[in-house]
């Protein structure tokens, strides 16, 4: 006689009792809820919280911070004898879409230390894009597949194989075919492949992104990486504009500034508050801001508009490449502006 599977709502209570994290209770009350065909109780909530140590009104008053948390992301809950989330709410008005799937299952890879909770909470997430038939769902099913693939074929394993990204398609070279390489790193955050292209060695032997959403699938070879690649397998991380980090030398960049040209430059650049440090020592320009970054062509158009109210030092290789950069395309690009106009 065959046994009864578990309901997956139990399944669900009995890790809920284990955790003490609120960003993984959270994430269990929403699976929960969207799991429940209808609204439910509050008994049923409590329930799903488990015993431990709070009192009956200490664990209402959880779950109600809880549901508020929800709330907050922008779901519309249904309140009073019965708990829910309305189906027309702004996020809920059919299945999830791509990004929302993603923006769930980052959330369960980045929140939850339970490796058996975290696959548990994954693999319900798929089974609620595998019950919409809509094409945009099947499609963020199989992204999450391919995201599941890069992850344990490419981050995970200690040997670097030959995989074929199958229809890629090429902004730059404007082609969609298959592109042979040797993955190093994925990047989850990014959904990119940072990868050696086996096809263009001659002039490129370093890695370049590859983006996941551009290829149709992928597949592992049998063939290892060639014996005469030069493989990092340290993770590649990006500087503050978003350029991968190779082994090339960053360029280093001290700046003073006066309030005036901190309060323009950080309407240009807000994400870089935290590059800034006070220096009570400096009278006329006190706000000192430190980058290291990889081109110069992000922040060279707002410091020349600037220049009478920023000082540099200790940044010579920056200011040698923001001068060359100036020389090959602004001098040149305003010579040939001004002798058309002859």
């Amino acid at each position: 006689m065959n046994k009864p599977k578990k309901s997956p709502v139990k399944e669900l209570k009995s890790k809920v009792i284990k955790s003490s994290s609120t960003q993984e209770r959270v994430m269990n009350l929403l699976l929960y809820l969207l799991e429940a065909e209808k609204p439910v109780p509050m008994r049923k909530l409590e329930a799903l919280y488990g015993g431990g140590e709070e009192s009956g009104e200490d664990k209402r008053r959880t779950i109600f911070r809880h549901l508020d948390i929800l709330s907050g992301y922008g779901l519309e809950i249904i309140r009073g004898d019965k708990y829910g989330i309305k189906k027309k709410s702004e996020y809920l008005r059919t299945e999830f879409n791509l990004h929302e799937s993603q923006a769930l299952y980052f959330a369960a890879q980045e929140a939850i230390s339970d490796v058996e909770m975290r696959r548990s909470i994954q693999q319900k997430l798929l089974q609620i894009f595998h019950s919409n038939k809509k094409r945009q769902n099947l499609l963020s099913k199989r992204t999450i597949d391919l995201v599941e693939f890069c992850d344990k074929q490419i981050n995970q394993s200690k040997r670097k194989y030959q995989m074929r990204l199958l229809n890629y398609s090429s902004a730059n070279q404007g082609t969609k075919r298959d592109r042979l390489v040797v993955p190093v790193s994925f990047s989850l955050e990014n959904l990119e492949i940072y990868a050696i292209d086996l096809e263009d060695l001659d002039r490129v032997t370093r890695p370049k992104v590859f983006k996941l959403d551009r290829c149709e699938g992928i597949t592992k070879l049998k063939d290892l990486a060639p014996k005469e690649l030069q493989i990092h397998s340290h993770k590649l991380t990006r500087d503050p504009f978003g350029y991968l980090i190779y082994d090339d030398a960053l360029l280093h960049v001290e700046a003073y500034f006066n309030l005036k040209a901190m309060t323009i430059f950080l309407l240009h650049f807000p994400y870089l508050t935290d590059q800034f440090q006070y220096l009570d020592t400096e009278v006329d320009k006190p706000f000192l801001l430190t980058l290291d970054i990889v081109r110069v062509e992000p922040v060279i158009g707002v410091f020349s508009v600037l220049l009478n109210h920023i000082r540099f030092e200790n940044s010579a290789a920056f200011l040698s490449a923001w001068k060359a950069f100036h020389q090959a395309n602004v001098e040149e690009g305003l010579a040939r502006l001004f002798n058309s106009k002859k």
